[in-house]
C-alpha cells in the first residue's frame, strides 16, 4: 500500500494535477497495454446538462427562488440579499453554491407534499435527449470492455443512449435491493444508479443522501476491485457516495482514480482534492462532457462514421421487421377491420412506401395485374430492396428464372447484407442446379442471420445432395434447434436419416412431426418409407 503524503505545518498539500492531454494519453495507454484493467464511469448531474437536463445548481436555485415567493414579505430585503442571510438556517450555508444544499432545498421547498417533489424532478428530466457525449459512452460501453457506469443521476440518459447508440441495452440497476446484480465482470453494460431511478421512489433529501446503503457497498467494493474509476460531472456534494469512498483503503480500487471537473467553474472542493490525496489520484481539468467524452473515445478506437452508419443501418433495421410484420399480418388475418387499417390510401399513391405497394398488389391474384404493380412499384421506388426481392419471387414462382436472377442481383445490390434476397437467390440457384453458387448465398445469408431456419435447412438439403451428409446434419439439427416445432425441418431430417439407412431414428423423428401435422400427405410418405424399411430390416434378421 502506497504511503500517503504526510503533511507538514504549514505547508498546503494539492493533488496531483495532469492536463487533458496526459489524462487522454494514459487512457490510450491503459486501454492498449492493459487487458486486464477497465474504466468504471461516475456520473453526476454535470454530465447532463447537455442533454437538457437541468443540474443541481440549477434546480436548487428554481427551489429556492419558489421558497423565497412563497414567503417574502413587504419588508423583506430583495431576493440576493435574502439568500445570502441563510433564511434557512442551514449549516455551512453558501449562497453561491446552492448544489451543495440541494438535498436540504428539496426537503424545505416540497416539506408536506414529497410527491410533488418527485413531480417537479420528473418534469426535469423529462425533456432529457441524450447528447453527442452520451452517444460516444454508449459505443464505449457496448463495444468495449469498459462497461460499467455509476451514477447518482435518476435520468435514463445512459440506458437510452445504449439503447440508440450502442445497438444493446444496458443492465439497470435502479435499486438497492438489486444491487447484488451489478456484477464486475458482466456480458451486458451496467449502469448502477446509486440513488435509485426516477420510478422507484428516488433518494433525494438528506436523511438519504448522507449515507450509502448498505447492499450498495460490498458490490462497489467488487466493482472498484476491477475498475478503475473516471469522475465525470459529479460534484462530491452527497454523503453517500464520497463518503463509502473515503472509507476505501488505496489497495481497494484499481489503478489510480481520475476526478475530471469543468475547469471554468474551477477546482474542486477540499473534500475532493482530499479524497484524491488519499487514493494517490489525479485531477483533470477540461472542458464539457460532450467533448470529453469525444476526446475519450476517440483514444479507445471510437470512429464517428462507423457508429452512424451502424444507428442507420439498426434504424433501417426495425422499420423493415415491422414492416414485415404488418405484411405478414395482412396476409394471414381473416379480420377484414384488420386489412382496412392496414389498406394503403389511394389518394395518398406518390407517398407509397414498399409496403404500401406491396399491399396493393397482395390484394389482386392476377398475375398480369401484380407483374404491372410490381413494375409500376420499381420505377416508383427503384432502389427498394423489399420491391426487388419480392418481384424476383414472384418471377421464380412462375418460372421465368432468368428474369428472376436479373432482379434478384438488382436486389442484392440495392441492400448487400439482406439475408432474405440472399437466401431466396440461394434457393433459386440450388433449384437450378447451380449448387457451388447457392451455396456460396447460402453461406452468405447464414453468416448474416445465423438463425434463420429456413436458410438452414435449405442449406442442409443442398449438402445433402452433395453428400456432404455430416455437415448436412449440423445444419439440419440446427434448424430444428431454432423451431422444434416446425414439421417441415422434422420431416427433412426424418427423410435424411432414412436416406442414410437411420431408420430408427428417422422413425422417433417423423412420430414428431406428425404430432405437429397428422395429416400431412408428405409426412405420411416419408413414414410409409421408414416402415417399409424398418420391415425389410426386420425380415433379414429373422
Amino acid at each position: 500500500m502506497t504511503k500517503p503524503q504526510v503533511q507538514k505545518k504549514n505547508e498546503i498539500i494539492e493533488p496531483r494535477t495532469w492536463s487533458l492531454k496526459g489524462f487522454l494519453q494514459e487512457i490510450k495507454r491503459i486501454n492498449n497495454d492493459m487487458e486486464d484493467r477497465r474504466f468504471a464511469f461516475i456520473l453526476g448531474a454535470g454530465a447532463s446538462i447537455n442533454s437538457n437536463i437541468k443540474g443541481a445548481a440549477a434546480l436548487a436555485k428554481e427551489w429556492m427562488e419558489m421558497i423565497y415567493h412563497r414567503e417574502h414579505k413587504p419588508m423583506h430585503d430583495d431576493y440576493q440579499s435574502w439568500l445570502a442571510s441563510n433564511p434557512l438556517n442551514f449549516k455551512d450555508w453558501d449562497p453561491n453554491n446552492l448544489a451543495k444544499h440541494y438535498p436540504q432545498i428539496f426537503e424545505k421547498c416540497f416539506e408536506g407534499d414529497h410527491d410533488s417533489g418527485y413531480a417537479a424532478l420528473e418534469k426535469a428530466i423529462k425533456d432529457g435527449k441524450p447528447s453527442l457525449g452520451y452517444a460516444v459512452l454508449a459505443w464505449i460501453l457496448s463495444s468495449t470492455r469498459h462497461r460499467m457506469v455509476i451514477t447518482t443521476n435518476f435520468d435514463n440518459l445512459v440506458a437510452d443512449a445504449v439503447s440508440i447508440y450502442g445497438g444493446t441495452y444496458p443492465h439497470v440497476i435502479g435499486h438497492e435491493s438489486l444491487a447484488s446484480y451489478a456484477k464486475p465482470l458482466s456480458r451486458r453494460p451496467i449502469v448502477a444508479k446509486i440513488h435509485r431511478d426516477l420510478f422507484t421512489d428516488p433518494i433525494n433529501t438528506c436523511e438519504g443522501t448522507s449515507s450509502l446503503e448498505q447492499s450498495w457497498n460490498q458490490t462497489l467494493k467488487n466493482i472498484f476491485r476491477f475498475y478503475t474509476p473516471v469522475f465525470i460531472g459529479y460534484g462530491g456534494n452527497d454523503g453517500s457516495l464520497m463518503d463509502f469512498l473515503q472509507s476505501l483503503d488505496t489497495e481497494e480500487i484499481s489503478g489510480q482514480p481520475f476526478w475530471c471537473y469543468y475547469a471554468p467553474d474551477g477546482a474542486p472542493n477540499d473534500t475532493i482534492k482530499q479524497l484524491m490525496i488519499e487514493h494517490n489520484g489525479v485531477l483533470v481539468p477540461g472542458m464539457g462532457f460532450d467533448e470529453l467524452m469525444l476526446k475519450m473515445g476517440e483514444v479507445v478506437g471510437f470512429d464517428r462514421h462507423k457508429q452512424i452508419t451502424e444507428i442507420k443501418n439498426n434504424s433501417a433495421q426495425l422499420i423493415n421487421q415491422i414492416q414485415e410484420q404488418m405484411l405478414s399480418l395482412n396476409k394471414e388475418t381473416q379480420d377484414d377491420d384488420v386489412k382496412k387499417i392496414l389498406k394503403p390510401q389511394e389518394n395518398e399513391k406518390q407517398n407509397w412506401g414498399w409496403l404500401d405497394w406491396q399491399l396493393k398488389i397482395n390484394e389482386t391474384s392476377d398475375k398480369e395485374e401484380q407483374e404491372t404493380l410490381y413494375k409500376e412499384a420499381i420505377e416508383a421506388l427503384p432502389e427498394s430492396y423489399q420491391l426487388l426481392g419480392n418481384y424476383a419471387n414472384f418471377l421464380s414462382h412462375h418460372g421465368h428464372f432468368e428474369k428472376a436472377e436479373e432482379t434478384y442481383h438488382l436486389a442484392i445490390n440495392a441492400s448487400p447484407k439482406q439475408a432474405k434476397n440472399l437466401g431466396n437467390y440461394a434457393n433459386l440457384l440450388s433449384k437450378q442446379g447451380k449448387l457451388k453458387d447457392a451455396e456460396q448465398y447460402y453461406l452468405r445469408a447464414i453468416k448474416i442471420e445465423p438463425d434463420y431456419a429456413d436458410f438452414l435447412g435449405n442449406y442442409a438439403i443442398l449438402l445433402e445432395e452433395q453428400a456432404h451428409f455430416e455437415k448436412a446434419e449440423h445444419y439440419y439439427r440446427r434448424a430444428i434447434e431454432i423451431e422444434p416445432n416446425n414439421a417441415d425441418f422434422l420431416g427433412n431430417y426424418a427423410d435424411f436419416l432414412t436416406n442414410t439407412e437411420r431408420f430408427e431414428e428417422a422413425n422417433k423423428i417423423i412420430q414428431q412431426a406428425l404430432a405437429i401435422e397428422p395429416n400431412d400427405e408428405r409426412l405420411l410418405n416419408i413414414k410409409e418409407a421408414i416402415q417399409s424399411n424398418l420391415n425389410q430390416l426386420e425380415e433379414e434378421t429373422a
